[in-house]
């Protein structure tokens, strides 16, 4: 049997933060998450789907890996924006993953991040993979003017493969308890048994307890979630196991839901806390899942954050789709709008056409050169950087929910000439409008365009790369960014 490790592992926060404070001030006497001082927001235009794509992209890329050597991608998330279609596919989409890709979606289950592991570690054993990305994903909410309400949004990937340098050593589970919160079939915001401590004695503490004796080893650390700071202390004393690492990114950005161990184990990695640890994950009612992890040799591990923005509670209920405004009418043809974003997918992922006779690009690809007229053109991937030519700034949004002003613009991206190929219409996210200039960085991302009929519309959106300003409370300040 071929043996499996992690090879590199991403993580993404959004860059909406909504103080809890702020919360617990239009609902007082209800309990906060204990520890967490804020939560991570997504934009209008992000989902699970997006936030994956981030992570994963960047997983690939901190492993010196390209999309095309990933041949199996699994998803695992609780807020799917789909009830049935495959999110795995809307990321492969993004990613550009070879068609032939094995896709696993893993939903409904805050078990499913170390679970997608679990799976990709045993699928590259077994030999049903050469290299395996698994991809937690997570903007889940709780009712509003609940205990669970103030839940965050980040996704974190893990590619696995034969060579990776932290060996995957044990796998171990522990079904325990009754459900003490869920979602029904049908609703958008979770439900909670307010016993908070009947479930962390009763049935958080003894799953996990149960999966660290099984994987029997003393663990030099402990990856747990998706718990909150106060909860995870409380486990690590309980269980006898080591510390934390991710508290103070926790405190932030909230319960990460199936990502969050994930989350947590990257925080160990990149701190290089210990050569031996434990992953594991928990829902209360479900049990626990975990697995032991030998990195002697470092891992590769990035975290991808935006320069934060506040974002107030009414905000935060409309990033929920809890409160909405005047819906406007949805564009005619909402595809067009975006670089190779269109109907038919024969072409995968952000790709081109190559004239070879100009060596003029054409995004989305053409079958007769725009500058030269020749016929004979390449299908190639394009580059996914650049810099902005124009821009201008609308004031009337098509593309609900997203509020006005909204920027639009064409880039011509990095290496390409030509007078009218090498360039791409897109609208601009995650940039301030005064961060927008002739000559700026950008690179294309992927986001949601649009929905019609339910059908959720990815496509391609061009971001400031030297995004070092957030606007917090109307004013600009300054705020790293680690990319």
């Amino acid at each position: 049997m071929n043996e499996a490790g992690i090879e590199g592992v991403a993580t993404y926060v959004p860059r909406g933060r909504t103080a809890v404070a702020d919360i617990r001030r239009s609902w007082p006497g209800v309990a906060g998450p204990g520890g967490v001082t804020s939560v991570s927001v997504t934009e209008f235009d992000e989902d699970v789907v997006t936030m994956a794509a981030e992570a994963a992209e960047a997983a690939l890329g901190v492993a010196g890996r390209d999309a095309l050597d990933v041949n199996m991608l699994l998803v695992a998330t609780c807020s799917s924006p789909y009830a049935e279609h495959s999110a795995a596919a809307e990321v492969a989409r993004g990613l550009g993953l070879d068609r032939s890709a094995a896709l696993v979606d893993l939903a409904g289950s805050t078990l499913g991040g170390v679970q997608a592991v679990v799976t990709a570690v045993d699928a590259v054993r077994c030999g049903r993979a050469e290299r395996a990305l698994a991809v937690a994903s997570e903007r889940r909410r709780g009712r509003p003017g609940t205990a669970v309400e103030a839940l965050g949004a980040g996704a974190a990937a893990v590619l696995v493969s034969r060579h990776g340098p932290a060996v995957v050593t044990g796998v171990a589970s522990w079904r325990h308890g009754v459900p003490t919160r869920w979602r029904p079939d049908g609703a958008d915001a979770l439900v909670h048994y307010d016993d908070s401590r009947f479930e962390m004695v009763e049935q958080v503490v003894p799953a996990l307890a149960a999966v660290v004796r099984a994987l029997g080893a003393s663990a030099g650390f402990a990856a747990l979630g998706p718990l909150d700071q106060r909860a995870r202390a409380h486990v690590h004393r309980a269980v006898g196991v080591g510390g934390e690492q991710s508290a103070s990114e926790l405190s932030e950005t909230g319960d990460l839901g199936s990502a969050g161990p994930l989350f947590a184990l990257a925080g160990h990695l990149a701190a290089g806390a210990g050569d031996l640890g434990v992953c594991a994950a928990v829902e209360p009612g479900s049990g626990a899942v975990g697995f032991l992890v030998h990195a002697a040799v470092p891992v590769p591990v990035v975290a991808k954050r935006p320069a934060p923005v506040a974002v107030g509670y009414v905000g935060y209920l409309q990033r929920a789709g809890v409160i909405e405004g005047p819906a406007p009418p949805q564009p005619v043809v909402p595809h067009a709008a975006t670089p190779a974003a269109a109907r038919d997918d024969a072409d995968g992922s952000l790709v081109g056409s190559r004239c070879d006779a100009c060596g003029s690009l054409h995004v989305p690809p053409r079958r007769v050169c725009a500058d030269c007229g020749g016929a004979d053109l390449a299908l190639e991937r394009a580059p996914r950087t650049g810099r902005i030519v124009t821009f201008n700034v609308q004031h009337i949004v098509a593309v609900h929910p997203e509020p006005a002003p909204v920027a639009v613009g064409v880039v011509r991206l990095d290496g390409e000439g030509g007078a009218r190929g090498g360039q791409v219409s897109a609208m601009f996210c995650d940039s301030e409008l005064d961060a927008l200039a002739v000559g700026a960085p950008v690179e294309l991302v992927y986001r949601r365009l649009g929905m019609e009929e339910g059908l959720v519309k990815y496509g391609w959106k061009a971001r400031v790369v030297d995004g070092d300003r957030a606007v917090i409370d109307g004013a600009t300040a300054s705020a790293g960014v680690d990319r």
